[in-house]
C-alpha cells in the first residue's frame, strides 16, 4: 500500500511527458512545501518503492515517465520565495524559488520585482518548470552569450531519498581535490571521493558534472534527479539589455549559412559593447514545416522567395542606443553570399516575439507530426539528437548529416543553436522500420561525435531514452565512477532509476 500522503489512481497525465512515452505509477503525491517533501519521502522507506520525481513534464528523454513504484510531482511547490539570502550587486542580484515554479512565472514576476533584470536561460518550452531547468541543465537560444541554467545557480536545498536535507552554497561547499565532505540539515556526514568522468568541453548536459575542487552544487545540476530533489533554488540574475535586436536572415545554400556562422562569430567582439546572444539555424525542411505545419496557424512567416532555402536567426542584447551591430551582420551577409533585403529585423517587443513564435514553431510541428502518427503506431517516437561539437568540427558534422540521411531516405528536419555548434537532427520514423534504422544511425553519430570531443546531450539530458548514448560517451569506467557516486547520496538506488544509467 503506497503512504498516506499518496493518492491513486495516478491521472493518466502524469504517466507521460513530451517525449510522448507512457508508463504506469501505484499513487502519486503533490507536495507543496520542503517540510510535506521530506515527510512523504520519510513515510516511503518502509515499503521500498521506486520514486520517480517530476516537474512540469515538458522534457524529452522521458525522465518523468514513471516505471512502476511511486510518482512525486513538485508542480505545486510553485511560490516565489522571494529576493535569494545572497543579494549580490545591484547589477546582480538573486531569487529564491521553488522548483515547481514554470519559467513563463518567472518571467512574470521579474517583470514586476526586477525590471531591470532577467533569468536569461531560454529553452523552448516556456512552461517548464525551473528544477526541471535546474535537474537537466537546460540551456536553450541564449546560452551561446550566457551559458546554461549551471552558471546562474547560487545555491540549492536538496532532499535525499530518507528526507534529510542538504543545503548548498556556491563558493562555499567545494570539493577538496577528488574527496569532498557534506554535512545535512540533521547534522549527518556525508563523504566520499569523486570519480573520474570525462566532461567535454563543448555545450554539455550528459551525466553527472565532476571535477576536482568543484563546487558541490554543481554535482547535483544536471544529475536529473538521481542524487536527489531540487527543493528551493537561488537564481542569479542578469542586467537587462538596453534593447534586443532580433535579425531572421536567409539563404540559398546550407554552406553559406554555415560561413556567415563562423564569420558573424569571429566578428561578434567587434561590435562591443552589444552582445551576439543567440545564433540559431532552420534547414530547408524546418522552413517547410513552418510553411506547411498548423501548429503555428497564422504565424506570419513571409511568403517564400526563391532562394530562401535555409535561414538564421540572431539575437543581439545593445548596450545603448549607439550604432546597432545590424550594418555589421549586413556586411558578413554579404561576404556570406546573403542579402539583407532577404531579412526580417525586429527591434521592438511585438516585432521580437513574431521571430521567437517563428523560432519555436519548428519543434512544436514536430511533435504535433509525431503526435499523429503515434494514434496509428503507439511504439514510434521521433528520434531527436541533442549533440553539440567543438566549433572547428561544425561543417564535418554537418557533412556527416546530411550523407548518412540521404542515404538512409528518412523524413528529418535539422535545426537550433548553431551558435554552439548544437544541432538537432530530429530524424522522423513513418513506421517502425524506420525507427529501427533511425536508432542505429543515431548511435554511430554519437561514436563520431564522442570522437570529435563533443556530447551526446547538449541541453536536454539522458533521461531514460539516451542511456545508450551515454555509455558511448562515459565508458565502463565513467558509467561505473557514476554508480558509486548515485550509492553514496542514494544507497538505496531510489530516485529515479533507470535514468542515466541501468
Amino acid at each position: 500500500m503506497p503512504p498516506d500522503c499518496f493518492t491513486t489512481p495516478v491521472p493518466p497525465d502524469y504517466l507521460r511527458d513530451e517525449s510522448r512515452k507512457n508508463g504506469s505509477a501505484i499513487a502519486i503525491a503533490f507536495p507543496k512545501s520542503v517540510h510535506e517533501l521530506t515527510a512523504a519521502l520519510k513515510q516511503t522507506l518502509s515499503c521500498g518503492l521506486p520514486l520517480t520525481v517530476q516537474g512540469s513534464r515538458t522534457g524529452i528523454a522521458a525522465g518523468a515517465v514513471p516505471e512502476g513504484g511511486l510518482i512525486i510531482n513538485l508542480s505545486r511547490m510553485d511560490a516565489i520565495l522571494g529576493p535569494g539570502t545572497d543579494t549580490g550587486t545591484a547589477a546582480s542580484p538573486t531569487v529564491r524559488v521553488q522548483p515547481g515554479v514554470s519559467l513563463v512565472a518567472l518571467r512574470r514576476h521579474l517583470a514586476n520585482a526586477f525590471p531591470a533584470h532577467l533569468f536569461t536561460p531560454d529553452p523552448t518550452e516556456t512552461t517548464a518548470s525551473i528544477g526541471g531547468m535546474v535537474a537537466c541543465n537546460a540551456s536553450g537560444a541564449c546560452s551561446f552569450a550566457y551559458g546554461p541554467t549551471r552558471a546562474h545557480i547560487e545555491a540549492l536545498t536538496v532532499v535525499l531519498a530518507d528526507g534529510d536535507t542538504l543545503t548548498l552554497r556556491r563558493g562555499h561547499d567545494k570539493a577538496d581535490g577528488n574527496r569532498f565532505f557534506l554535512t545535512t540539515d540533521d547534522g549527518r556526514l556525508i563523504s566520499g571521493e569523486l570519480p573520474y568522468i570525462p566532461v567535454p568541453t563543448v555545450k554539455n548536459s550528459a551525466g553527472y558534472w565532476v571535477k576536482p575542487d568543484m563546487d558541490l552544487l554543481d554535482l547535483f545540476i544536471g544529475s536529473e534527479g538521481t542524487l536527489g530533489i531540487l527543493a528551493e533554488i537561488e537564481l542569479r540574475l542578469h542586467a537587462k539589455p538596453f534593447q534586443t535586436l532580433g535579425i531572421l536572415c536567409f539563404f540559398a545554400a546550407e554552406a553559406h549559412a554555415l560561413a556567415c556562422v563562423q564569420a558573424i562569430r569571429s566578428a561578434a567582439s567587434a561590435a562591443l559593447p552589444h552582445t551576439l546572444t543567440a545564433i540559431e539555424y532552420f534547414d530547408a525542411d524546418s522552413l517547410r514545416f513552418v510553411r506547411t505545419g498548423t501548429a503555428h496557424a497564422g504565424l506570419p512567416l513571409p511568403p517564400p522567395k526563391p532562394g530562401w532555402n535555409v535561414a538564421l536567426y540572431l539575437e543581439w542584447a545593445l548596450a545603448s542606443d549607439a550604432a546597432s551591430p545590424a550594418a555589421l551582420t549586413s556586411d558578413i551577409l554579404l561576404a556570406c553570399h546573403g542579402d539583407p533585403r532577404n531579412t526580417w529585423l525586429a527591434a521592438d517587443a511585438p516585432s521580437l516575439d513574431k521571430l521567437k513564435l517563428f523560432r519555436h514553431a519548428v519543434p512544436e510541428q514536430v511533435n504535433a507530426m509525431i503526435a499523429e502518427r503515434k494514434r496509428r503506431l503507439p511504439d514510434l517516437t521521433k528520434l531527436g539528437t541533442d549533440f553539440s561539437v567543438p566549433d572547428d568540427i561544425l561543417p564535418e558534422v554537418m557533412r556527416l548529416y546530411r550523407r548518412d540521411l540521404a542515404a538512409a531516405k528518412l523524413e528529418h528536419v535539422i535545426f537550433g543553436h548553431i551558435g554552439d555548434n548544437h544541432l538537432h537532427v530530429n530524424i522522423l520514423p513513418r513506421d517502425m522500420t524506420e525507427y529501427a534504422i533511425g536508432k542505429r544511425l543515431v548511435r554511430s553519430w554519437a561514436e563520431r561525435v564522442v570522437g570529435w570531443g563533443g556530447s551526446v546531450a547538449g541541453e536536454h539530458g539522458i533521461g531514460r531514452l539516451k542511456k545508450e548514448l551515454l555509455a558511448v560517451m562515459a565508458g565502463p569506467e565513467g558509467l561505473a565512477g557514476m554508480r558509486r557516486l548515485k550509492a553514496t547520496f542514494d544507497p538505496a538506488g531510489r530516485l529515479n532509476p533507470g535514468r542515466l544509467f541501468d
